[in-house]
């Protein structure tokens, strides 16, 4: 349960998301169908959401990518047949005496990719959280070096978690 914590702090994902996004890895891992296998993009080195509308694609919030290298999904593997829910990791951490909201995760993503200077748009979008202005929706358009930016960023941090 520890590494599920871990990878939400490195994508930024709210609780079920980050589940959700884990079982799918998982799926890959076990069965290797096409399906799981279309949900992690190595070339753009990244987790593509919206490939599952279902889940990652709501009214107001929709996470639709994440930037992860391949160090960060292995410390994932093999979680098991059955990936745990986040009441159950947030119940095991209880009964340990450890108070855990993973809320925090997603504080330490936002927090840390900011330290990085990654522009608050992007760390929003990222985040699942939809701009609400037609220029951040329509017109700005990301530099090239965004993802190589926040991939060393992201190991930086996934070198911290350690």
């Amino acid at each position: 349960m520890s590494r599920i914590i871990k990878f939400a702090c490195l994508v930024g994902l709210r609780a079920s998301e980050v589940v959700e996004s884990v079982r799918l890895l998982n799926e890959q891992d076990l069965a290797h169908t096409m399906q799981a296998a279309s949900y992690y993009n190595p070339e753009r080195q990244a987790l593509e959401h919206f490939r599952y509308p279902e889940v990652f694609l709501r009214q107001t919030k929709k996470a639709y990518i994440s930037f992860v290298t391949p160090s960060m999904i292995e410390g994932l593997s093999p979680i098991g047949e059955r990936v745990p829910s986040y009441n159950a990791i947030r119940l095991a951490c209880y009964y340990q005496g450890i108070k855990c909201s993973m809320r925090y995760c997603r504080k330490i993503f936002a927090s840390w990719l900011k330290t990085y200077n990654i522009p608050d748009f992007v760390i929003d979008i990222l985040q699942g959280r939809v701009p609400s202005s037609v220029l951040a929706r329509h017109y700005l358009v990301p530099q090239d070096r965004l993802r190589d930016d926040i991939l060393q960023a992201l190991h930086q941090l996934q070198k911290q978690l350690q």
